[in-house]
């Protein structure tokens, strides 16, 4: 797989569906749009298919980077160490999808995930509150 201009395409493009396309310039900086660059970034490097990206998986990605701003760079081991530290969000010693899509979702939304899982939750579970004190009170009529 060639990995040149991964980091312009990622950029310049976002799979909705399938095959088709249409320009993330339109929705880069809300949280579908993060998701999407996540997703793109993350198929593109996770050669093996198998769910997350390695120590040698993320070399091509940080050579990507540098050739994003036309720089030549061969990564170190400690390069490699830094930026899979950076990448592994929850510290587990692996970078997964949810990795990537944590990170892109506080730097292109500027919100952090676990602000957004927080107000998801509550509107969640006012819902099932709701219904099963509902469901109660149809129950008390019905007696």
């Amino acid at each position: 797989m060639q990995y040149s201009n991964t980091y312009e395409s990622v950029v310049k493009t976002q799979v909705i569906s399938g095959q088709d396309q249409k320009p993330l310039n339109l929705g880069l900086t809300d949280v579908e749009g993060a998701k999407a660059v996540a997703r793109r970034l993350f198929d593109t490097y996770d050669r093996d298919r198998n769910g997350q990206i390695d120590n040698v998986e993320v070399v091509p990605m940080i050579v990507d980077v540098y050739k994003s701003f036309n720089r030549i760079f061969s990564p170190a081991r400690g390069d490699i160490d830094s930026f899979y530290k950076v990448l592994d969000r929850n510290q587990d010693g692996k970078i997964t999808y949810q990795d990537l899509e944590d990170l892109c979702i506080r730097y292109l939304t500027n919100q952090t995930p676990t602000k957004l899982r927080a107000t998801e939750a509550p509107r969640q579970s006012g819902i099932q509150q709701t219904s099963q004190t509902v469901t109660s009170q149809y129950r008390r009529t019905q007696y």
